[in-house]
């Protein structure tokens, strides 16, 4: 019981992070005064800079109410559910995989995701390293443990996966004279494909684009505009992965 709680804790402090993650990176894009350790964290609203009791993750939320201690202006819960989401997460790999290498790179190839989802639904950013580092998680937890599926298939939805959409960008290019698909896209469907196997591509790439066409419709967005193409394909690869646990 007691290393759950371990991994329990672990799991919110990650949750902690990745929202760190998510408000920082942006900015790291454009400012390069800001970096993962500085500025400290503090209110977006009156800038006070958190305290220690602040950060515990999870139950400060709780014992502050939801508010900020200095201006009482209210807290975002998405830093509450990000907390929670971890937690479960990294508790229910625990129960059904293991806490061991394999149970670790399962959760940081989630992890890497998660981030990935929010970043380019919210900004339409896909940060290069953050993006690449999944192609050799997928390869390793594949290579060491046949998780999703095999070396040999893994290594061919990594190449398969950046080759489809580089040529559907160059055909659409060498059509309108413009880039039709962001260059993450082509390094995120390759780290999906090295992840889940080439046999998971096609589905992925389905469900990734009936995805995006619906948030597409859902946010009104101008016929030039441009849609979180990345973020459907990570809903779709969950998708994908779900109905496969199902009908098996």
């Amino acid at each position: 019981m007691l290393y759950l709680v371990l991994v329990g804790i672990f799991g919110a402090c990650m949750g902690s992070f990745s929202s760190m993650l998510l408000h920082r990176l942006p900015k790291m894009k454009d400012d390069e005064s800001v970096n993962l350790f500085y500025p400290r964290s503090s209110c977006p609203d009156c800038k006070n800079k958190l305290t220690v009791s602040a950060l515990i993750p999870i139950f400060s939320y709780l014992w502050q109410k939801g508010v900020c201690k200095f201006c009482k202006k209210s807290i975002s819960s998405f830093y509450l559910i990000n907390e929670i989401i971890h937690c479960c997460v990294v508790l229910l790999i625990a129960l059904y995989v293991g806490i061991d290498v394999e149970g670790l790179l399962y959760y940081f190839i989630f992890f890497i995701l998660y981030i990935l989802f929010f970043l380019d639904y919210k900004y339409l950013y896909l940060p290069f390293y953050l993006n690449l580092t999944l192609i050799p998680l997928g390869i390793l937890i594949n290579y060491l443990f046949n998780t999703f599926t095999t070396l040999y298939l893994s290594i061919g939805g990594m190449i398969i996966g950046y080759s489809l959409l580089w040529l559907v960008n160059a055909i659409y290019k060498a059509v309108r004279s413009k880039n039709g698909i962001g260059g993450g896209d082509f390094i995120l469907l390759a780290g999906l494909g090295s992840v889940f196997g080439i046999m998971a591509l096609g589905p992925i790439i389905f469900l990734g684009s009936s995805i995006s066409i619906i948030i597409y419709l859902l946010t009104n967005k101008s016929p030039n505009e441009e849609i979180p193409f990345g973020s459907g394909l990570i809903i779709g690869s969950i998708i994908f992965n779900v109905l496969k646990i199902f009908i098996n």
